[in-house]
């Protein structure tokens, strides 16, 4: 865990650098130079600077203990920097490697053709597992690829470098990320705000173009969204924002994946349930939605160029995450202006112990009526959704898939209070898609032009994608204002009325919405 309470130790560390061996009176930290290394004129050091003394303190270090404690607070504070490892000097770069110890480690990429030998990593304590490197560079520096390879044959990304990215040969770390290409940013160890829950990495998307202000989504499964290698493919969330923004279908944006921890079922749930594992499991989603709005959001924010007001965040999640993203914008409109929900675990609360649902939930208290809220599924009804045990959620067809039944009661729940279908409410099915990061990743396009939608949005292909329960429902979705206009994404049909002042109903034949209506009375 980050231990964010060491504020001072850039001191410590350059003061323990400015004395000499034997200085330490005992086994204690050694005595103090007060005109320490690197802060000339009450300029603080960089963090090269804090590299070198932190390299030139450890030998002298009165114990292992010290010498653990200064690494941890030189990572704590530089990774946390505004820069991040690897640290980037005028024509040096500065490497470190912190963990186990490595036969022999060295660092390769594209400041030295990629040669596995031409940068070994230097220890300075035999037995401590910290090195580093200081390389020199010529200047200016492109986009910059690297990796550490151990024993000139294991190739791996740094686990702390500041930005990375994914390739045909896995990750990747950068030095530095180019200018017209997105990457993403890491921040291990995050705790700002958790309370008691556990402290997990963020990870940021940071779009090609990346001047602000920017909306931001964040997403929770944070660890699925990104690793092309991750759990089904992953999302790939990076190559569909990259290619919805190139087209200018989806405007710049930012993502921050959230990744779980072994309390998903804890965190992401608003009620305990009994859910057959043992003892029943959840009720910990207030305390997960004040870590996102009041940890994560004021820590990106203050770091990138945010639309920082709750119409620019929106906050995603599939199965249980779907449902703790809607709990998040429920409790904390705030902070968040959009949830959405794939495949959303909708039924929780009734599954065991007939506690109350969200969709209970949210008719005692509605939520705040400037939400917009996404809700999709894959599956299908399996024949008619019924209530057969009583518990008022239609989720008791044997064969309804993938929470096809709970997702429509979720939104036939909002219609009751209000909430319009193509205006704040975004209602979708992908007819028999399976419940798993496959699927979801071939639906996030169209949720992130339902949100973000650019100058290049056009006439969305629903073909099998519509709102369950009613054919009659079912329209093709037009582009039909400017970006920005709230008007942006509204649907119609021959006869619609709907649409900004001046606008002309999108001209669908009579002949196509009979198609329309025959192939959803067909399904």
């Amino acid at each position: 865990m980050r231990r964010s309470h060491r504020l001072l130790w850039p001191t410590s560390l350059l003061l323990l650098a400015a004395c000499g061996p034997g200085d330490s009176g005992g086994d204690g930290p050694p005595r103090a130079d007060p005109d320490g290394p690197g802060e000339e004129d009450g300029e603080p050091a960089s963090d090269m600077e804090l590299l070198e003394a932190l390299v030139e303190a450890l030998p002298d270090a009165g114990s292992d203990a010290d010498r653990r404690d200064l690494v941890e607070d030189f990572l704590d504070a530089v990774v946390y920097g505004e820069q991040g490892l690897p640290i980037r000097e005028e024509g040096r770069i500065g490497f470190a490697w912190w963990g186990d110890e490595p036969s022999a480690l060295t660092v390769a990429g594209d400041f030295n053709g990629w040669d596995p030998s031409a940068e070994p990593l230097v220890q300075p304590v035999p037995g401590l597992p910290f090195l580093y490197a200081v390389v020199d560079v010529d200047e200016p520096l492109p986009r910059t690829l690297y990796k550490f390879v151990r024993d000139g044959a294991e190739w791996t990304a740094d686990p702390r470098a500041r930005r990375y990215g994914y390739d045909g040969y896995g990750e990747h770390s950068l030095v530095e990320p180019g200018e017209g290409v997105s990457h993403l940013q890491r921040w291990p160890g995050f705790s700002g705000g958790a309370g008691d829950l556990s402290a997990r990495d963020l990870a940021v998307y940071v779009p090609a173009e990346a001047e602000g202000p920017l909306p931001v989504l964040y997403l929770q499964d944070g660890q699925n969204l990104f690793d092309p290698e991750g759990p089904w493919g992953g999302w790939r969330a990076s190559e569909a924002a990259d290619a919805a923004i190139a087209s200018g279908v989806v405007a710049p944006f930012l993502m921050v994946g959230i990744p779980n921890t072994e309390d998903r079922f804890d965190e992401y749930t608003h009620v305990p349930d009994d859910i057959g594992i043992g003892e029943p499991v959840g009720g910990r989603a207030d305390e997960y939605a004040a870590f996102l709005a009041d940890g994560v959001v004021p820590f990106v924010d203050a770091r990138y160029p945010t639309l920082a007001e709750p119409s620019g965040r929106a906050v995603l999640g599939s199965s249980l995450g779907g449902l703790a993203s809607f709990f998040a914008a429920w409790a904390r409109p705030d902070r968040f202006g959009h949830a959405g929900a794939m495949s959303g675990t909708f039924g929780w609360g009734s599954i065991g112990l007939g506690g109350p649902t969200l969709m209970a939930e949210f008719a005692a208290a509605p939520p705040d009526p400037a939400l917009r809220f996404y809700l999709d599924s894959g599956g299908g009804d399996g024949g008619g959704c019924r209530d057969a045990d009583g518990d008022g959620v239609r989720d008791d067809t044997p064969g309804a898939e993938d929470n096809y039944c709970e997702t429509l009661d979720m939104a036939e729940t909002l219609r009751a209070l209000g909430f319009q279908d193509e205006e704040d409410l975004f209602h979708r099915w992908a007819p028999g898609a399976s419940h798993d990061e496959a699927a979801w990743a071939e639906r996030l396009p169209g949720v992130l032009e339902t949100w973000f939608p650019g100058p290049g949005s056009q006439p969305s292909p629903m073909g099998e994608v519509w709102t369950p329960g009613d054919p009659w429902r079912r329209r093709r979705a037009w582009d039909m204002a400017g970006p920005g206009h709230p008007a942006r994404g509204w649907w119609a049909h021959p006869g619609s009325n709907r649409g900004p002042a001046g606008y002309e109903p999108a001209a669908l034949t009579a002949e196509l919405w009979a198609r329309e209506v025959d192939g959803a009375r067909g399904s």
